[in-house]
């Protein structure tokens, strides 16, 4: 088994068909056929259903395939580790968060490291949470933003921001104009709210049910930026991070309006390998992020 079989075979399973994948590596398909026959061999069993036309995998092949991925990520990493260590002229920060962390927390951190390490190549995805770790430990990701603790022997994480749910209005709602409200008075509003489920949206369903109140939610929406433009058009309320809405609130384009009893906190952490093997360009990002947040 070498790295070249086990790139063929990733980019036929990518690709479900094995001259798409031909095409794809500027191979012959013949060699193709070749490569994977002789993988099957030294592993013997059958990776590719040759009755299907769309490249399905075998149970073996659904196997190999999480075990190949990380094969070839080690060997990238490997490669980048060393040529870091003629001074950080090549190699890549990996890095997964969600929505909001994307948008309001990384720019700054990555600003700064970017300064530093103008020539690494900074590669951010938005992860549903509950992926963020798997990835991690896969070495898919060198970081991921979380906001619970995975609790997991391998990973370590650490507190970097604590932030907390708000509720806001368009200043033209007639609560804009309220010190507080409750949440009774809530229940007669429509709200606009991110069509993720996420735990800091399950603690607010939570809060209204143990308030005995309905939460009635209107329109539910992909990006947070949408439900902002929603609520200062005053189609709705939503009750969404700090972080997300400080800059609205501080222009005066959002009103924040305090809910009698609801703290709703949110701790957000950076989560990576425990192991000491992070790369030098893992280990930078990291030492800008513990400065940051004084450790």
């Amino acid at each position: 088994m070498d790295f070249s079989q086990l790139e063929i075979f990733l980019s036929i399973a990518q690709e479900k068909s094995f001259s798409r994948a031909a095409e794809k590596m500027l191979r012959t398909q013949p060699a193709i056929s070749i490569a994977i026959k002789r993988l099957e061999e030294e592993l013997g069993e059958t990776l590719f259903d040759r009755s299907s036309k769309a490249g399905t995998m075998t149970e073996a092949g659904r196997i190999l395939h999480s075990y190949a991925q990380r094969i070839l990520n080690l060997r990238d990493e490997a490669n980048s580790a060393i040529s870091e260590l003629r001074g950080m002229y090549r190699g890549r920060l990996t890095i997964g968060a969600n929505e909001s962390t994307s948008l309001y927390l990384l720019p700054p951190l990555l600003i700064k490291y970017r300064q530093q390490h103008p020539r690494i190549k900074i590669e951010v995805y938005r992860n549903v949470s509950e992926r963020i770790p798997n990835e991690v430990l896969e070495r898919n990701l060198d970081f991921g933003f979380l906001t619970f603790d995975p609790q997991h022997p391998m990973l370590q994480s650490l507190e970097v921001y604590q932030d907390e749910l708000v509720l806001v209005v368009s200043p033209k709602h007639p609560l804009a104009k309220k010190k507080g409200v409750t949440v009774r008075e809530l229940g007669q509003e429509s709200f606009v709210a991110h069509n993720v489920k996420t735990p800091a949206r399950a603690r607010i369903f939570d809060f209204f049910a143990q308030n005995r109140t309905p939460l009635n939610i209107s329109i539910e929406l992909a990006t947070l930026d949408t439900i902002k433009e929603f609520v200062k058009r005053n189609v709705g309320l939503a009750i969404l991070p700090r972080l997300s809405v400080r800059e609205e609130i501080s222009s005066h384009q959002l009103v924040e309006v305090p809910v009698k009893g609801m703290k709703i906190e949110k701790t957000l952490r950076i989560v990576y390998r425990r192991e000491q093997t992070l790369s030098h360009a893992a280990k930078s990002f990291l030492e800008i992020v513990k400065t940051e947040i004084g450790q």
